[in-house]
């Protein structure tokens, strides 16, 4: 079976928890956010449960309507609707990636509200940099999470392209939610336990000159956080160029010999370079086949046996106890948002 969704790439939980925490809404507003990102309320309890990226934007969409802020109680004052549209307004007018990224830098220093928000260069490299004066709970650090984030795929939406990223460092300890980190920095390198919390990009990848307009930029802001979110540009890194070529044949994978042939790449080759990106084939296709279910759990009437024969389960039972291995809870709990 051929599956090609760009939408269908699940996160976990606690990015939910962490982005509702600071939400001053009363519980009515947050459940009604929730029933309408289809994410069921005793999803929240369970830790090793997972959400698509579309349902994640769809929530981050609402809840930045209902707070009337954009960096959604996790900036040191709020930031009001309308600052994203400035600046991508501001951005499109830009020629390359570099004068981008200089008004990105002026911008949330214009509009930071307290956060210490710096860009400079160090040797040739240009960098992003956050202060982060305290940070005892992850929601503290999820202000970094979501600026870097928007910067780099800001800047992969202004030119088409996903960018590479030459690293990104972080002065918290490595967490049990980093596992989504290669999936949401596009397989980037990441440093824990560093003095500074930065992202930094080489001036190849911001030479590169600017290809959106003001007609694009229309429906990028009708649904920012989902077309940030859910980027349709081909990544360069080879787990994504690997998960591409999975979807196709969601019930009967090949094994990585086949797989390697197909790309034309040695099979040793492609385990090592796998591993220089911090992923293995097999946790690639775990991943591939859990995302996808969690995708038709909530986006098609398939029925839980039809879902198992799709991803390429004999039987329903095993598929059952697989998901429950993967997220904590079996299938039909992802039906019971009503």
């Amino acid at each position: 079976m051929r599956y090609t969704s760009k939408n269908s790439i699940s996160i976990s939980i606690t990015y939910v928890n962490v982005v509702l925490s600071k939400a001053r809404l009363d519980q009515s507003v947050i459940d009604e956010l929730l029933h309408n990102s289809r994410i069921p309320n005793h999803l929240l309890q369970e830790p090793n449960a997972r959400v698509s990226l579309v349902q994640y934007a769809q929530l981050m969409d609402g809840l930045t309507q209902a707070t009337g802020d954009e960096f959604l109680g996790h900036g040191s004052s709020p930031v009001p609707l309308g600052s994203m549209s400035l600046l991508t307004h501001w951005l499109v007018a830009t020629k390359t990636l570099a004068e981008a990224a200089e008004r990105i830098a002026r911008f949330y220093q214009m509009i930071g509200q307290g956060q210490a928000i710096h860009s400079y260069t160090e040797g040739d490299l240009l960098f992003f940099e956050i202060e982060l004066p305290s940070y005892k709970r992850h929601s503290d650090f999820f202000i970094a999470e979501l600026f870097f984030s928007n910067i780099h795929r800001l800047l992969s939406w202004l030119t088409m392209e996903i960018i590479h990223i030459d690293r990104v460092e972080l002065q918290c300890e490595m967490h049990d939610h980093a596992q989504d980190y290669p999936l949401l920095f596009y397989a980037a390198p990441i440093h824990f336990n560093q003095r500074k919390t930065r992202i930094s990009f080489s001036p190849t990848q911001l030479a590169k000159p600017v290809q959106q307009n003001l007609s694009n930029l229309e429906k990028f802001l009708e649904s920012p956080n989902f077309e940030i979110l859910v980027l349709d540009f081909k990544a360069d890194n080879l787990a994504s160029r690997v998960a591409v070529e999975l979807r196709k044949n969601l019930d009967a994978m090949p094994a990585l010999p086949e797989l390697a042939e197909t790309m034309d790449i040695k099979p040793y080759t492609l385990q090592r370079r796998l591993a220089d990106e911090g992923m293995t084939y097999l946790g690639i296709k775990n991943q591939v086949k859990r995302d996808a279910a969690i995708d038709f759990l909530v986006n098609t009437d398939l029925s839980i046996e039809e879902i198992s024969a799709q991803l390429g389960f004999s039987e329903t039972s095993p598929f059952t106890r697989t998901f429950k291995e993967w997220t904590g809870i079996p299938p039909s709990a992802y039906r019971k948002y009503h």
